[in-house]
């Protein structure tokens, strides 16, 4: 069973979903942007019966609050531990996807005593070049305007970045990204200020990375 509930942060609430023991060690999720912690649900099935599992919703996406501004990925970072240190964990294990991975890549830098292991799937190692390029298509994918072009928009580019597989998960993936439309360039432009490969070579904690053939 997915429970769900909010955790304090000295800037709001921050939505998640549990699963398991609450006495097994405990991994803390951060999702891709623009998803939510809804995009674990189906490994934290699996796992369940080994982890504490805790997906986050990171400010400004699912059901958590919405930032003024995502200076840098310090800031979901901090909020994301305080919440953590609200629900009264010391120490976990991290994963991160994509976005989520970046913000977990500084924690064990920044909070090296709470973090056990990290896991990035699909890191955001890129060159100059690259990052110049995806800033062209991953800040403002699409925006709000009143005939309502944006939903086919947003439909194609969930389309371009794979979340076609299935009709259910584009429409999960659809309703997300509609719910982080002013959060979703604010994330991505954070991604491309931060000095991944910095935080990278100061990870102090065992490590592990994956990422697809695709991605």
């Amino acid at each position: 069973m997915i429970r769900r509930g909010y955790a304090d942060c000295d800037d709001g609430q921050v939505h998640f979903r549990e699963a398991g023991d609450r006495n097994a060690p405990p991994v803390c999720l951060f999702h891709q942007t623009a998803s939510s912690g809804a995009m674990f649900e189906k490994v934290m099935a699996r796992l369940s019966d080994r982890y504490r599992l805790l997906a986050f919703d990171t400010p400004g996406f699912g059901q958590s609050f919405q930032p003024a501004e995502i200076p840098s990925l310090s800031y979901p970072g901090d909020m994301m531990m305080q919440a953590i240190g609200n629900l009264g964990i010391e120490r976990f294990h991290a994963v991160g996807h994509h976005t989520g991975g970046s913000i977990a890549t500084e924690l064990p830098v920044r909070y090296p005593e709470r973090v056990a292991s990290l896991t990035i799937i699909g890191p955001v190692l890129v060159n100059d070049a690259e990052r110049e390029e995806y800033k062209k298509t991953f800040v403002r994918p699409f925006a709000i305007e009143p005939t309502g072009a944006f939903l086919e928009t947003a439909w194609k580019y969930l389309e371009m970045i794979g979340a076609s597989s299935s009709a259910e998960l584009q429409t999960r993936e659809l309703a997300d990204h509609l719910i982080a439309h002013n959060t979703m360039p604010m994330a991505f432009s954070a991604v491309w200020r931060q000095d991944f490969e910095s935080y990278f070579r100061k990870v102090g904690c065992p490590m592990l990375l994956m990422c697809s053939k695709d991605d």
